[in-house]
């Protein structure tokens, strides 16, 4: 407690102060050691956790080019695994009579499909999408979109 200098070295310096002003002095002692430690904590993490200078870099670091047809293919392997997995625990569950068997098994499954479908397997990203570079992008007009009549108008038209 070297690093909180209006620590006291002992908590019988309080002996001689009445019980309310104690239970009081003890919460704002309490009280001032967690800000301490929160403040020490801020200095320490500050620079460790937020040292990236734009969120360009976190976003570049943990994503990956998008594929429509990867996520398809993860969200059907999802359904699948957790259907399979329930059925399987079921029955498990109630060939042996026991419902903890039953959850235990299903909650593997949940953790098996997750490892398998939550992270960034390459074989997800086999078809990523070939976005234009905004150079290329401005050569190329935008198409106009034409104002569609409600139908509101045409009937009075034809009346």
């Amino acid at each position: 407690m070297s690093l909180i200098p209006w620590f006291p070295k002992h908590l019988d310096d309080f002996k001689d102060i009445p019980t309310v002003k104690k239970e009081r002095n003890y919460i704002i002692l309490i009280y001032k050691i967690k800000s301490s430690l929160l403040s020490l904590f801020r200095n320490f993490a500050d620079p460790i956790f937020f040292q990236t200078s734009s969120p360009s870099r976190f976003r570049d670091h943990f994503t990956s080019p998008m594929d429509w047809q990867g996520q398809k293919l993860a969200e059907l392997w999802m359904q699948v695994l957790l259907i399979v997995f329930a059925v399987v625990a079921f029955a498990t569950g109630y060939i042996t009579g026991s419902f903890r068997t039953m959850m235990l098994i299903y909650a593997g499954g949940v953790v098996f499909t997750s490892l398998v479908t939550v992270p960034n397997w390459p074989f997800f990203n086999r078809h990523p999408l070939k976005w234009l570079d905004p150079s290329e992008a401005e050569k190329h007009p935008k198409p106009q979109q034409q104002a569609v009549a409600s139908k509101d108008k045409k009937k009075s038209s034809k009346k």
